[in-house]
């Protein structure tokens, strides 16, 4: 069994861990689930095995509550204070206050519970009549080589909130993995939060014992945080998973856009076009070609594949009665099932050009001169037009956060454009500055009268050298291949090479240890522990980003493991793209 299949089974370990929890109640019983649980919990179970273990009825939490009648009731909720008290205000609008029924209501929270949801129990006198349970589920495997844990807001908690209670359950559920494909002997850890993860992933094995797989399946594990790279999130992307991303949005995998009606804007908006697919290449043979292209490349291959058709349906017409039984038999579902696919994907590829069409090339542009560090003035002047071009307030504020990052902007260029983005989009934004310096976007200098954080900069004059020393930008992004990549920048039109790839590149190429060292000591807290698993004898690594990874990361280490032959596995608690960071920033 390879590691992919390996990966795909945790999917078992996650439905015998809720079964457990089910088992509590052996009569049958209702479930309500919150609306954003919904779809990560479809990855792990099927409503058929829901069946299975006991669940009569299904429900969505919505305001009003259903009639349970005296059946037992599950809730399964993201751990968020303000929805569990929404549940727990349903519960008791439900209970005899004279006689109330014990063991009847439990409560299901991903992946762990609060100190505080057990004393709001506690003084409202419910401890003994709702039971809490955590259930945090092994990481779903949504394609080949790409784990996630599927966990809203862990950007917020640890990068704009500094809360330290989300690293738990992060570091509990590697530790669970490793638990069956064994810990990786050489490890590195990047980054503040990345650097805590590990030291408990240790705290637990001393507590719970180690692994007693001998052979890890996985030679190395890097753990990295988001805001040691914080461009690869930022930067316009290239490639056609990581547009889908952009333009609809991609939840568990999966890309779903109704018809609606049009919402009415001061712009323009282009009408997205309804599409319905899984990102996953076992289950779609057309996304498995075109996912990792450069969106340039993405309409003549489906073009190419449309012309195939084609041709094979006017074949058909000449086909004797033998050839026309075979065909009908063994090749047309297929052809029709393939037919439908590439619809969905022309009808999806169409609205993303639509949507970035007038900006993309102008987009792309300004960003090589942030990156390039050239035409400071001038890609000022951009940021402060988009403020009057732009309804979506995420577009303007990630460009803003991009020249935070690398060209340096002086106090009252960042208090200019943040009084006229809050006259823009409105005030209810104007708590979005806390979380601005507190992800090391605006220094603190920026605002008067807060107190300071000390937190590590990876900003202006870091970034560069950091940037040098790994070679991240490539000296002319003009001659860049992108019908044939032969560097990861091709992930963003040739301006810039992830900072991932370029480490997991040094490992499975065999740089020695004090070189890769010093070279990761520049970007912060930095553990490197080699033993003498190195080089490494098992060439697959397995890559955790803290704080969400982007599809243009996972395309440029793909692009890695074709040319190195190295297996190389992407995890995070969830897929981002910028857009999704600025959307926590400014909630």
């Amino acid at each position: 069994m390879d590691v992919n299949q390996r990966l795909s089974s945790f999917q078992e370990i996650s439905k015998t861990l809720l079964s457990k929890i089910f088992s509590s109640v052996p009569r049958t019983k209702h479930i309500v689930i919150e609306p954003s649980v919904i779809r990560p919990l479809e990855r792990v179970c099927s409503v058929s095995w829901l069946k299975g273990n006991g669940i009569e009825k299904i429900f969505k939490l919505e305001g009003k509550c259903p009639n349970f009648g005296n059946s037992p009731v599950f809730y399964m909720i993201f751990n968020q204070r303000a929805t569990f008290r929404r549940v727990v205000d349903q519960i008791r609008s439900q209970i005899d206050q004279e006689n109330p029924v014990k063991n009847r209501f439990h409560v299901i929270i991903v992946p762990h519970y609060q100190r505080c949801f057990d004393d709001m129990l506690e003084a409202l006198g419910l401890c003994s009549i709702i039971k809490l349970h955590c259930f945090l589920w092994f990481p779903v495997h949504l394609d080949t080589g790409i784990l996630s844990l599927e966990l809203p807001h862990i950007y917020k908690k640890l990068f704009l909130v500094h809360d330290y209670t989300a690293l738990h359950p992060l570091a509990r559920a590697l530790w669970n993995m490793f638990s069956v494909i064994g810990l990786p002997k050489f490890q590195i850890a990047v980054g503040e939060y990345s650097n805590k993860i590990l030291r408990q992933i240790d705290l637990l094995a001393a507590e719970k014992g180690e692994t007693e797989r001998l052979n890890p399946e996985v030679g190395a594990l890097i753990i990295i945080d988001r805001s040691v790279d914080y461009p690869s999130a930022l930067l316009t992307p290239g490639t056609y998973s990581a547009l889908l991303n952009e333009v609809y949005g991609v939840t568990t995998g999966m890309v779903e856009c109704k018809e609606s009606e049009d919402e009415v804007r001061l712009n323009p908006v282009v009408k997205k076009q309804p599409v319905k697919f899984t990102l996953d290449s076992n289950l779609d043979s057309i996304y498995s070609e075109i996912k990792n292209l450069y969106f340039t490349e993405v309409t003549s291959s489906l073009r190419t594949m449309t012309r195939k058709l084609k041709s094979e349906a006017l074949e058909s017409r000449d086909m004797g009665l033998n050839e026309m039984r075979h065909f009908v038999q063994k090749l047309l579902q297929p052809a029709q099932t393939r037919k439908k696919l590439i619809a969905n994907h022309l009808l999806a590829a169409e609205t993303i050009a639509n949507v970035l069409g007038p900006r993309y090339e102008t987009q792309r542009e300004i960003e090589a001169n942030i990156i390039q560090n050239t035409n400071r003035a001038s890609n000022f002047s951009h940021l402060e037009e988009s403020l009057c071009t732009e309804d979506d307030p995420c577009v303007t504020l990630r460009l803003f956060c991009l020249l935070c990052v690398t060209q340096k902007l002086t106090d009252s260029e960042i208090k200019n454009f943040w009084r006229k983005f809050l006259h823009q989009f409105g005030f209810a934004s104007s708590s979005a500055m806390r979380y601005l310096i507190n992800a090391n976007f605006v220094p603190e200098a920026g605002v008067s009268g807060l107190p300071k954080i000390r937190f590590p900069k990876f900003t202006t004059k870091e970034f560069y050298a950091n940037a040098n020393k790994f070679k991240q930008i490539p000296a002319n992004p003009e001659f860049a291949d992108l019908g044939h990549p032969g560097c990861a920048s091709y992930v963003f039109g040739g301006i810039y090479i992830p900072l991932v790839t370029k480490i997991a590149g040094m490992i499975v190429s065999g740089t020695p240890i004090e070189e890769i060292r010093s070279k990761l000591e520049g970007l912060g807290m930095v553990t490197l522990r080699s033993g003498d698993a190195y080089p490494l004898e098992r060439r697959t690594v397995l890559i955790y980003f803290v704080g969400g990874v982007t599809y243009a990361e996972i395309a440029a280490c793909n692009l890695l493991e074709t040319f190195t032959r190295a297996t190389i596995v992407v995890m995070s608690d969830r897929i981002v793209s910028g857009n999704d960071l600025m959307k926590q920033m400014l909630s």
